[in-house]
């Protein structure tokens, strides 16, 4: 059996070959014919079979979304890698890298480490694509490195722990020398500047070693890759900061006038700062340098529980001085309202939560009682013919009563005269030096040491106690013009009296 055999002989490619037919039909000994094959053209746009002008295509594409050969970001090899391929060689870069810090080694993720590496993959394909020849093998570009402090701190101190100090917390106390909340200040501690170790760690990745290498477009090999950066040291302040706690301490401080009990908006019970200080301590937040305040639970309801007692009380009436025009001259008895409380539920909880906003108001449940004023008109009446200084009292002027009347001795006459008028009184000593004591007064031709209770009516005529005599009565002229008085009788119109009392002087 025979078949017919077609061989084509491309030992050389675009050479003429020369093709041999063989008649099926014949049966013995074929007698072949050559036949000059027609001439092939050179192909040389075809390459295991692929059409030369998808393969001119193909490049041309590739030479528009590649990056050029050469090109390193943040120490990756991202030549012939597309935009989106070149990212993720410069992310997997630096979250392959073992971080030597000192004596210890993290991961880019225990530090929080991000690079840019979508704006350095863009860069490095529009300022460095394939098709620009002249863009290719330039210097590596460098990548900015960034650190979570919440995350590299706290990963920071607990791997290298010999790099960190702990800075120390300002502090606010009550000071019961002063009697004031005083501020114990803030120490700066250590720590690693982590805008210098994202720096450096940005350098390090763009420096480092790496076996990193392009193996044809569209493929990288990774390993392993080892950075070694030195921490700069920094001062690091405490969050509670001493101006901050200058600030809570100020706070309380400004309240020590204010600061107690309230009734119907009045203050029925004063609270001293050094009792407020027991009731609660004062902390700042390590984190925020916020400064609060802790309520002392069983402080406050110890205080509570005698609160009653100490502020249940009667009204206390006001009495006022007055001259004959109704001008007040002294407060006698200072009025003073009365206080009931009702009831003490609920209060230490109140306390408590007006503490922690640093209010040391403290609304109490209950009545307040207001106090009455009651004006009292007073004056002094010397009669010199009869020997007598009387005082006299009443509600207004004219209603007057003698509360007092006691025996006196006036001037001998002449120039030392008591004389006659009405008067006020314009100052009052306790005791006082009278005549020439101190030389400095010639005018006067005595000295009497520590003369008591003296009260000034008329220029240098005034009430006193006398010590030195004791003849008092009608017709009794013992001194330079004073009106002499017993020592007692002369303490009582001291009290009587205050600047502003009217004095009427007659025979």
């Amino acid at each position: 059996m025979t078949d017919e055999v077609t061989r084509v002989d491309s030992a050389v490619v675009g050479e003429t070959a020369t093709t041999a037919i063989v008649d099926p039909q014949a049966t013995v000994g074929p007698t072949p014919t050559w036949v000059a094959p027609e001439p092939r053209k050179k192909r040389l746009g075809l390459w295991l079979g692929i059409p030369g002008g998808v393969l001119v295509a193909a490049a041309v594409v590739a030479s528009l979304v590649l990056i050029a050969p050469g090109v390193t970001a943040a120490g990756a090899p991202l030549g012939f890698t597309t935009s989106g391929l070149a990212q993720q060689a410069i992310t997997d870069r630096l979250d392959r890298a073992q971080i030597h810090i000192g004596d210890a080694t993290l991961t880019a993720a225990q530090l929080g480490a991000t690079v840019n590496a979508k704006a350095l993959a863009t860069a490095a394909f529009d300022d460095h694509p394939l098709w620009k020849v002249t863009a290719w093998n330039p210097k590596p570009v460098a990548g900015t490195v960034t650190l979570d402090p919440d995350t590299a701190l706290p990963a920071l101190r607990h791997a290298a722990p010999e790099l960190f100090t702990n800075a120390t917390q300002a502090g606010v106390i009550f000071d019961a020398a002063t009697g004031k909340f005083t501020v114990t200040p803030s120490k700066p501690g250590q720590g690693v500047d982590l805008d210098a170790l994202a720096a450096s760690l940005g350098t390090a990745l763009t420096s480092g070693d790496s076996t990193a290498t392009a193996a044809g477009p569209g493929a990288l090999l990774s390993s392993g890759l080892s950075l070694t950066v030195q921490p700069k040291l920094t001062a690091v302040d405490a969050a509670a900061t001493t101006a901050k706690a200058q600030a809570f301490a100020d706070k309380l401080n400004q309240q020590v006038d204010t600061a107690g009990f309230y009734l119907q908006d009045q203050r029925a019970e004063a609270v001293p700062l050094a009792t407020l200080a027991s009731w609660f301590t004062v902390k700042a937040d390590s984190l925020t340098g916020e400064f609060a305040v802790t309520p002392n639970r069983s402080a406050i309801e110890s205080a509570v529980a005698d609160l009653p007692a100490k502020v249940n009380q009667q009204a206390q009436n006001e009495t006022d001085v007055t001259n004959s025009a109704g001008k007040i001259l002294r407060v006698v008895q200072k009025g003073q309202n009365g206080y009931g409380i009702t009831s003490t539920d609920g209060l230490a909880t109140q306390i408590g939560d007006s503490l922690k906003s640093g209010d040391f108001s403290f609304k109490l449940q209950g009545q307040v009682v207001q106090y009455t004023t009651t004006t009292v008109f007073r004056r002094i009446e010397v009669d010199k013919s009869a020997g007598t200084t009387t005082l006299f009292e009443g509600p207004k002027s004219g209603e007057e009563k003698a509360v007092a009347t006691y025996p006196i001795a006036i001037g001998t006459g002449g120039v030392h005269e008591t004389r006659d008028g009405h008067y006020t009184v314009y100052a009052q000593l306790p005791i006082q030096d009278m005549g020439n004591c101190d030389g400095k007064s010639p005018q006067y031709d005595y000295c009497t040491k520590n003369v008591p209770w003296v009260s000034y009516f008329d220029g240098d005529q005034g009430f006193h106690g006398t010590y030195w005599h004791n003849d008092f009565g009608p017709g009794a002229r013992k001194s330079h013009g004073c009106v002499n008085m017993r020592i007692p009788d002369a303490l009582a119109l001291y009290k009587f009296a205050q600047v502003g009392t009217e004095v009427w002087v007659h025979e």
